[in-house]
């Protein structure tokens, strides 16, 4: 009795398909009849609803069809050369001016992309040290010379004459505007540098621009 069961649900997991017949497919074994034609006495001839478009020709070309190719990828680093070779050749023109509000700043009148190469190379040309930077904020991240403590010296400092001046972190700014870029210093992403030390810092990068 087991067994039969078994057997029973197997045939019933796999379809019925023997015990009732499919019309799904059907329609491929159909046959085209001729529309059916309604006695005059009864009224016009109904028109088909759905009727089955005639098949057009395929279409064939008169002429032989010509891909364009691409141009060369030589033309195109030429191109990108000489660009290049443009943006170099421009004249940064530094200047120190102050903002609206006082803030020192150095303005560079070229295109982002060479004032962001300009300003690296003059940070490492005046030995500043670069310790990180994030090109899509505009933004340098540099290590300067801390202040010396006013405070008496220790003991073993005195005797090795060793003075420990820990460098603070400061960020360089470069902000787009139509008449060049411009750069800041800031104490961090919040506070601007106070103004002697921006005085300072932009006045020696920009010794340093070339």
């Amino acid at each position: 009795m087991r067994s039969l069961y078994i057997c029973f649900i197997s045939i019933a997991l796999s379809g019925c398909s023997w015990l009732f017949h499919d019309h799904a497919t059907d329609y491929l074994d159909a046959k085209a009849h001729p529309p059916i034609k309604v006695p005059s006495e009864y009224g016009p001839t109904p028109k088909p609803m759905l009727v089955i478009p005639d098949a057009e020709q395929p279409f064939v070309a008169s002429e032989e069809i010509v891909v364009p190719r691409p141009e060369p990828l030589v033309v195109e680093e030429e191109q990108q050369v000489a660009s290049l070779s443009q943006v170099q050749n421009t004249t940064i023109d530094p200047q120190l001016l102050k903002d609206g509000n006082g803030t020192p700043i150095l303005r560079l009148g070229v295109a982002f992309p060479r004032a962001w190469s300009a300003l690296g190379e003059a940070l490492k040309a005046a030995d500043i040290k670069v310790t990180d930077l994030n090109r899509s904020i505009g933004t340098y991240y540099i290590e300067v010379p801390g202040v010396a403590s006013q405070e008496e010296p220790g003991f073993w400092s005195w005797l090795f004459g060793e003075s420990e001046v820990e460098p603070i972190s400061r960020e360089v700014k470069l902000n787009r505007a139509r008449s060049g870029v411009y750069v800041a210093i800031h104490n961090d992403s919040e506070t601007l540098a106070e103004e002697a030390e921006a005085n300072a810092l932009l006045e020696k990068i920009s010794k340093n621009i070339k």
